[in-house]
């Protein structure tokens, strides 16, 4: 079923409402144009002149497919009609040239041949009408893919990241169709472009310092990163949260703001070989969540991917490894000893290993949970040496914490609370295991900025050590300014 046409009803209710015979598309145009050889406008002779437009301007649009079942929907006036004489042609005009303040270049939304064709249109006095056709395709053709192309970037990022990075798990918002017909169905073109603005604290102090100028080309391209990531999150920041930032591999407890604490992590180690000696790659993922729960003196279920690349060769090399480690081993869901097993088997990997609670445990004796489907958590480690490390990717994918029992006493936000906790994990106490359910849920982000500001605002970088960088700025080169 075809939509109604956006000029339709922004015809009828805001100059019509009261005649009973609305009027076409010509009386609009020769009204608003005081052009009277606009009242023969003739639609299917003009929807011919827009397919012959559309084959021409196609290779320019960002979305020519919608843009096609959007004109055939609407016989080809899908933004234009509605707008073309309350000012908000100008208004989305002025976004497009300022474009440039996220970044962006303007001429990405065709904002100057939007120009020179409204302006041509504008200076029109067409003895026939059918001389206004090409012109008026042209602008609706590119002032609606413009549009669209503005809203998607600013609210969403011009890059989707999952095409870039396999462990970016942050749900995306991306536009689709449906959301292209709902917005130029409904759409107030001034109040929409303002709404869309990005409010993000980070993003607009880094705005500010782009348009300052001061920067040479190398801390302008990581500014510009910079901002599109921050476009990707879509959201601002809370007043308390905990960030964990892989490149810094520093965790951050923020309060309006502020670090109110600052700690040591170890991340996931790495493929790249400037930062790992294994050539491993258990990358620490970009996600976010809420901290809702910890277990102190945690069991640790020993994934299965370590069961077998690692655990397996230990325990068939040394019969004994898994009581060394306080392990035990399980199969169908029970117990088993490990001294009748016969471990060169193969069977052996369909085995389930838990490591118990105790001051070995590798999860140390805090793990802090948030709901994700990828078993990635943050807790404490026995392996309290790496915390002195400069490179601390390490670990196989989760976030180690230097300062467990502070986090911990953070989170539970209650100091006898804090006091039980520490207290379960420095005695005879730690071979139990005991949950906790946090009343003061936590937002919490596991992010990747190689550049960002600190608490006074200055700029400050860390090493790219996934190397995720240069593939955001192969990909974003396009859409820059100069």
């Amino acid at each position: 079923m075809l939509r109604i046409l956006v000029f339709i009803s922004f015809v009828s209710i805001v100059f019509f409402s009261c005649k009973e015979n609305p009027p076409t598309y010509g009386d609009v145009l020769a009204k608003g144009f005081e052009q009277k050889s606009y009242k023969e406008f003739d639609t299917t002779a003009y929807l011919k002149v827009f397919h012959e437009v559309y084959g021409k301007q196609k290779s320019k649009l960002h979305n020519p497919s919608w843009m096609k079942e959007l004109s055939d929907s609407t016989e080809g006036m899908t933004l234009i009609a509605g707008h073309l004489f309350d000012g908000s042609i100008d208004t989305l005009l002025n976004y497009f040239e300022r474009s440039e303040e996220h970044g962006i270049r303007s001429s990405y939304f065709h904002t100057t041949e939007i120009k020179e064709t409204l302006f041509s249109l504008r200076k029109l006095k067409p003895k026939d009408v059918a001389e206004s056709y090409p012109l008026l395709a042209k602008l609706d053709l590119l002032g609606t893919d413009g549009l669209v192309a503005y809203v998607s970037s600013i609210k969403y990022g011009v890059i989707n990241p999952k095409r870039l990075y396999g462990r970016y798990f942050v749900p995306q918002k991306r536009m689709n169709y449906a959301g292209v017909v709902h917005l130029l169905d409904s759409v107030e073109i001034g109040p929409l472009l303002a709404g869309i603005q990005p409010k993000n604290q980070y993003y607009i102090q880094f705005q500010d310092l782009l348009e300052k100028g001061n920067l040479d080309n190398a801390q302008r391209t990581k500014v510009l990163m910079v901002l599109e990531k921050l476009r990707w999150m879509g959201e601002s920041f809370p007043e308390k949260y905990v960030i964990v930032n892989i490149p810094e591999q520093r965790l951050h407890i923020m309060e309006d703001g502020k670090t109110s604490q600052l700690m040591n992590v170890c991340v996931g180690e790495t493929d790249n070989p400037a930062y790992t000696r294994k050539g491993e790659n258990h990358e620490t993922p970009v996600m976010q969540g809420i901290l809702d729960a910890m277990q102190v003196n945690p069991v640790w279920n020993i994934p299965s991917s370590i069961v077998k690349k690692e655990l397996l060769a230990s325990v068939r090399n040394n019969p004994n490894y898994l009581a060394s480690r306080n392990m035990v081993a399980y199969y169908k869901g029970k117990q088993v000893d490990p001294s009748t097993v016969n471990w060169q088997s193969d069977s052996v990997e369909k085995f389930r290993f838990k490591q118990n609670p105790g001051s070995d445990n590798s999860l140390g004796n805090v793990k802090f949970l948030f709901e994700n489907a990828y078993s990635i958590y943050l807790h404490d480690t026995p392996a309290k040496q790496m915390f002195g490390q400069t490179n601390r990717a390490v670990s196989h994918g989760c976030v180690r914490v230097e300062k467990p029992v502070d986090l911990a006493g953070y989170l539970v936000n209650n100091e006898k609370q804090a006091e039980k906790i520490a207290k379960e994990i420095t005695t005879d106490s730690i071979t139990k295991s005991r949950w906790v359910t946090l009343k003061r849920q936590m937002p919490v982000y596991l992010t990747y900025y190689t550049t960002w500001l600190d608490d006074d605002g200055k700029m400050v970088s860390y090493p790219d050590i996934y190397g995720y960088d240069p593939r955001l700025k192969e990909a974003m080169k396009k859409y820059w300014t100069n």
